[in-house]
């Protein structure tokens, strides 16, 4: 198959294609077409900007076979930052890539989120594809309605939630990057929105890529799915880990907002698509955790531009409160 994928710049998009090659998939880079030409702040062609027409001909003009609906302002508080584009790009952006996948008759894989459920109702107990959905905050909010926006509208579809993907380099967003980050850094009183009591099942990007590409591999379109790594940790444990890992200790440059936590214990089941595609993750939590320090504490390795942090910071400038959006 020849693979469009939506948000190509993003931390999800640029592990995507290594996952696809695995099964013989090759993913279309489009960041210099001249076809979808409107594009993000990052330069990468923007979904919402670009007509349902241009997106269209895109698809047809590079013979794609599947596209994977990955572009999305993504993160509670960089969707707090930025409301009015989060909305055009999570929902109105969704709302176009349907439409032109419809029209050019390619399915539409969509990247969707665990936030959506009311995770409050499960605190002793697994999620499930069928529990009761009740995001809490608009970013989850945001993410459901581009979930029933590919529902209503893709004749072809399919949605794969993952649940708390980390990484390395190009990873904003996660408890392992902001952190290792300031370490390498040396910066302190890092806003962490969880609290260190609670537990979380954190997933390597690798290994959810893997699952998407293999998801679209097999072709079990209509249908929705959870995956995580099903290996849930207490947040400070696996701050202790981290710790160990680069022989520092972390905690003292966390400062933990434990009442933004709207979470609380996440834990998800992947039971429906481990059984429907034999899918398992590669990566232990210390081989996710040595491999995202690597990455981030590699001086040859590092982006000038990379920054997790930039959003926190980005808030103060602005004097906004971040804990009144969790």
């Amino acid at each position: 198959m020849r693979v469009l994928v939506t948000g190509e710049k993003g931390f999800i998009g640029r592990n995507l294609p290594k996952s696809f090659e695995k099964w013989g998939h090759s993913v279309v880079p489009i960041i210099n077409s001249d076809i979808v030409t409107e594009k993000t702040s990052v330069g990468e062609p923007c979904v919402h900007k670009n007509s349902e027409d241009a997106w269209r001909d895109e698809l047809v003009s590079n013979s794609i076979d599947l596209v994977v609906h990955n572009a999305a302002i993504v993160g509670t508080d960089v969707v707090a930052l930025y409301p009015k584009e989060s909305t055009l790009t999570n929902v109105s952006g969704t709302y176009t890539i349907s439409r032109a996948a419809n029209a050019a008759g390619v399915p539409v894989c969509y990247m969707g989120t665990t936030v959506i459920y009311d995770t409050a109702k499960y605190q002793n107990s697994s999620i499930v594809e069928d529990s009761k959905r009740g995001p809490s905050t608009y970013y989850g909010a945001l993410k459901l309605a581009g979930e029933e926006t590919i529902r209503s509208l893709c004749k072809e579809w399919m949605i794969i939630r993952p649940l708390f993907a980390y990484g390395g380099i190009g990873d904003m967003n996660s408890l392992m990057a902001k952190t290792f980050y300031a370490e390498v850094n040396d910066v302190y009183d890092i806003d962490m929105f969880l609290d260190p009591g609670k537990t979380k099942d954190y997933m390597r990007v690798e290994d959810y890529c893997d699952a998407v590409a293999l998801a679209c591999h097999l072709g079990i379109w209509g249908d929705d799915y959870n995956v995580a790594a099903e290996t849930p940790h207490n947040v400070g444990k696996i701050v202790e880990v981290m710790s160990d890992v680069c022989c520092s200790d972390l905690s003292k440059r966390i400062k933990w907002h434990p009442k933004t936590d709207y979470l609380g214990n996440h834990i998800l089941s992947s039971e429906k698509f481990r059984n429907r595609t034999g899918w398992e993750p590669k990566f232990s939590l210390r081989d996710g955790l040595d491999a995202s320090w690597d990455s981030i504490s590699d001086p040859f390795a590092r982006d000038e531009s990379y920054d997790p942090l930039q959003y926190l910071k980005h808030a103060k400038t602005k004097g906004i409160d971040l804990t009144e959006h969790y």
